[in-house]
């Protein structure tokens, strides 16, 4: 008989380094947190190319920004590419000094992740760091369902860029009426 771990172990095992490494060396639980993991990865890092290829070594990276993403109760939802952002900010991402580009590319990598997200329906979303003024990313989804979506750095007449980083959504896609949400 195989023993399991408790769900609740699984399913942080699948988020936390350190809850995988405190499974059984080559059980099945073990073996599916790190496919999680894996793939979580890829979610990252394939979506910011040009950022992943200057830092340095993307597993510690992604393992320390975990940890800090779990202790800090941030949700890897279409917003992980924003927590990520946060968290390069904050220095924990040690030897990864960011650029402008850096910033545009992590936002685009955002919006591209809300466009997937079924969570929301509204059309319009609008993303920002100081680092982007005078410009916003925007991306905005079509009408119809098959209609393409656009997400593009863009200078929104009274739409400013804020300090930190901040999301705003909007229900039918206009940005004149938009209020700046903290991360």
């Amino acid at each position: 008989m195989t023993v399991r771990a408790p769900q609740s172990s699984r399913l942080d095992a699948c988020i936390s380094p350190t809850a995988r490494d405190s499974l059984a060396p080559g059980s099945r639980d073990r073996l599916i947190a790190q496919e999680s993991l894996r793939i979580r990865w890829h979610q990252l890092f394939d979506r910011i190319p040009l950022l992943a290829a200057r830092l340095p070594d993307t597993t510690d990276l992604y393992e320390a920004f975990l940890e800090w993403a779990v202790a800090a109760g941030r949700r890897l939802d279409w917003r992980m590419h924003l927590h990520f952002l946060e968290f390069l900010e904050a220095g924990d991402g040690e030897g990864a000094a960011l650029r402008p580009q850096d910033h545009i590319e992590l936002l685009a990598a955002s919006a591209a992740r809300w466009f997937a997200s079924p969570d929301h329906r509204q059309r319009g979303l609008a993303l920002t760091t100081g680092a982007t003024a005078p410009k916003v990313v925007v991306a905005l989804k079509g009408h119809a369902p098959l209609e393409r979506g656009r997400v593009k750095l863009a200078e929104v007449p009274g739409l400013e860029a804020a300090p930190g980083i901040r999301w705003s959504l909007s229900g039918p896609g206009d940005f004149a009426v938009l209020t700046w949400n903290p991360l």
